[in-house]
């Protein structure tokens, strides 16, 4: 019993945790200056847009030392034989959005080359770090204003509000406190049996 309440107490503060996670304001919008690496823009396939296919084009970013992968936003296509053209940006520009964390899919066959050498099915920095032979930050930056910006992604609400994992984290320790009960009762009415 001891056992578990303690998994019902675990449990309600890991929802309780995830709770204030999604309570947190999100990240702020950032400026940078800096140039565009235009050679090296690839195509993010399997992005839909209003209901149309297309690509999320990633390119590398020249800020001050470091380099940020720019997700600069959706473009549609005709064919997947031939990858769309964008227009390149030259010169130090200013753009402006919010640095994301993104994770690496899990995938059976990471090996698979694309017939198109820039169309890619996932982003890896590690990848990007060795075409460009510099590190590439592990965040992306989603662009939302500035020049070589597309049709920027809208804004994702995660499926799971706080709301919920408050509901959640109260279930849980109604849980223990029920289980907390129960162990006190049945205490008594053995220490009742062996008087």
């Amino acid at each position: 019993m001891l056992l578990g309440i303690g998994i019902c107490l675990t449990a309600a503060y890991w929802q309780y945790q995830k709770a204030m996670f999604y309570q947190a304001p999100a990240s702020q919008v950032r400026h940078m200056q800096g140039t565009f690496l235009n050679q090296y823009s690839h195509f993010l396939d399997n992005q839909t847009l209003n209901g149309q296919a297309g690509y999320a084009v990633i390119t590398p970013f020249q800020y001050e030392t470091d380099i940020f992968l720019v997700n600069r936003g959706f473009v549609g296509y005709d064919s997947r034989d031939v990858l769309p053209t964008i227009q390149a940006v030259t010169g130090e520009v200013t753009i402006e959005g919010q640095l994301k964390q993104h994770h690496k899919p899990l995938l059976l066959n990471n090996r698979l080359q694309d017939p198109l050498k820039a169309r890619i099915q996932f982003v890896d920095e590690k990848y990007f770090s060795s075409i460009t032979s510099q590190a590439v930050s592990d965040e992306i930056f989603m662009q939302k204003s500035g020049p070589g910006l597309l049709q920027a992604f809208p804004e994702t609400q995660p499926y799971l509000s706080h709301h919920r994992h408050q509901a959640y984290a109260l279930q849980w320790f109604l849980l223990a406190i029920c289980g907390g009960i129960i162990w006190l009762l049945a205490s008594i009415k053995r220490g009742k049996k062996n008087a």
